[in-house]
């Protein structure tokens, strides 16, 4: 299986759109702060991981254990990891003198041709109370910066942020929901990244209600199934009538 390809899926397209937005808008009247979302499975933290690598962004994974201070630090670390590699400045200090370099770091590697973009993964694990500074310390990257602060979580994202604070809620400028993949997005992962020929109507059978049902994970591993039947009979090409035949339906 290719493991390289960022398939061009609606929730890919869903995506970018979103990252365009945030690039193109009025820095003077817009914060750039924005939301994807949506059930597990979907695509949201590979297309947040390619994103970062092909465009020069930060990535960070919340940890359920982070606390305002320890998540400044990693924030730091990652941000650090990006623009200054060769500091190799021990992380230290009170959480207002980290949140001091973060932004001074962003600032000093902002120009006309590149805006940072700071995407935080598995973000629902610092949706509570006891996490609202984290969520407001990156409302306050955003307010005092022209960095974009994207948060990526689960499907009921934007109902937790409201929830917890209305006033953080309110700042945020673009929703991007990604949805159950459609049996055209299933054909065009079978095509682009299967080492063997998938057929059209294999590919709508594995992503039925009763299989993948639209979650791109389900369907990945149906795909390397295929494969590994391909392999064992030596066949370049599978469909639904020889899959079909060799589990004896």
């Amino acid at each position: 299986m290719k493991s390289h390809i960022l398939v061009q899926t609606k929730n890919v397209t869903r995506g970018m759109e979103c990252m365009q937005y945030l690039q193109g808008r009025p820095l003077d009247h817009q914060v750039g702060m924005a939301m994807i979302y949506g059930r597990p499975g979907l695509g949201k933290t590979q297309f947040s991981m390619r994103y970062a690598i092909q465009h020069r962004s930060v990535y960070l994974s919340a940890l359920k254990a982070a606390t305002p201070k320890s998540f400044t630090v990693e924030l730091l670390r990652a941000i650090r990891a990006l623009y200054e590699p060769e500091n190799t400045t021990r992380i230290t200090g009170n959480k207002a003198r980290l949140f001091g370099e973060i932004l001074d770091t962003l600032n000093r590697n902002t120009t006309k041709d590149h805006l940072p973009v700071l995407l935080i993964d598995e973000v629902d694990n610092i949706i509570h109370y006891q996490h609202e500074g984290i969520i407001g310390m990156l409302r306050d990257i955003a307010d005092n910066t022209v960095s974009s602060v994207v948060l990526v979580g689960m499907q009921d994202l934007r109902d937790k942020v409201a929830k917890l604070n209305t006033h953080y809620y309110n700042r945020f400028i673009y929703f991007a929901e990604f949805k159950a993949l459609d049996n055209q997005d299933a054909i065009l992962m079978c095509k682009q990244l299967s080492d063997v020929e998938i057929a059209e109507d294999l590919a709508r059978y594995s992503n039925d209600r009763r299989r993948a049902g639209g979650d791109a994970r389900k369907l990945i591993k149906a795909i390397r199934l295929y494969e590994d039947i391909a392999a064992q009979l030596n066949i370049q090409t599978i469909d639904l009538k020889q899959y079909l035949k060799i589990i004896g339906e």
